[in-house]
């Protein structure tokens, strides 16, 4: 064995010793008694925190919007003449696998809905009417409209069942939808937005 290992060997062990000498229990003071038989009363027991959820960013899931009884109380309760102004349908988004899904609402007669209050920059209405009884007869209208001015921001007007989407960049607002249906069935409107928006 080589000097220099005898050398190392016992560094260690000094090393070691001092350490246990630092980090060691305290000895029992006199007159301290000890437990002799531990009873699950005498345990005592861990608190166990669990760890904090992190709060999602996206909506827990579409809220369904309905027919206020209080149209009155709105700044703008008809629809305009000619809602052709707010043209065709938008273009879909491209690569949009993870629309989120914040509101809709699905009838099959028109109205005034509740406010909703919308917090994204970017999102889009996208309605679709089906009509199957007199489909030749079918028309929708909708208008989409800022609850505190009462500026229409988008208006949709469809003949025959079908879809159409109207993409919307004014977000941090209160809206409502004025809708007026002939020979419809039934209509949806979803309110969405992409992952990056929220």
């Amino acid at each position: 064995m080589d000097k220099g290992d005898v050398f190392s060997i016992l560094a260690a062990l000094i090393i070691v010793s001092a350490i246990a000498m630092v980090f060691r229990l305290p000895a029992a003071e006199a007159g301290s008694e000890v437990q002799e038989s531990l009873t699950p009363e005498s345990i005592p027991t861990p608190y166990v925190t669990a760890p904090p959820v992190p709060a999602s960013a996206v909506p827990p899931g579409p809220v369904r919007l309905s027919y206020t009884t209080r149209a009155w109380d709105y700044p703008c309760c008809h629809l305009p003449n000619n809602l052709t102004l707010y043209g065709g349908s938008d273009p879909p988004w491209k690569e949009a696998r993870d629309i989120t899904q914040f509101a809709y609402i699905e009838e099959a007669r028109g109205g005034i809905t509740e406010a909703l209050h919308v917090p994204y920059a970017v999102w889009r209405l996208n309605c679709s009417v089906s009509a199957t009884v007199r489909p030749e007869a079918a028309h929708f209208r909708m208008a989409l409209v800022e609850l505190e001015s009462g500026t229409i921001v988008e208006g949709a007007d469809l003949r025959y069942p079908g879809t159409i989407i109207k993409n919307v960049q004014r977000g941090g607002k209160d809206f409502y939808l004025i809708v007026s249906i002939d020979e419809v069935d039934s209509y949806r409107i979803t309110l969405e937005t992409l992952p990056e928006y929220i």
